[in-house]
């Protein structure tokens, strides 16, 4: 019952930023002239390519590390029977 209040009040939080914030704002690029976009989806965006580029870096170094551990795992077994 708690997981679903918190969950209800996180939603309404939500909800209310995102009212607050539907104002548009000028977004200058690099290249053209500049675009009006609204500001929660401009914050919404940003937000979403730091948190995939975050989970992206992190499948990646746990791959590697997997990988890692495989490999000494391999040596260590022909290490236990070749001696």
């Amino acid at each position: 019952m708690l997981k679903l209040f918190l969950i209800i009040l996180a939603a309404v939080y939500v909800v209310a930023f995102a009212m607050d914030n539907l104002h548009r704002v000028e977004l200058g690029l690099i290249v053209g002239r500049p675009v009006h976009v609204r500001l929660f989806f401009l914050l919404l965006t940003s937000f979403l390519i730091g948190w995939f580029t975050a989970v992206f870096i992190r499948l990646c170094l746990t791959a590697k590390a997997r990988k890692r551990q495989e490999t000494a795992q391999d040596k260590g077994s022909d290490n236990f029977f070749s001696e």
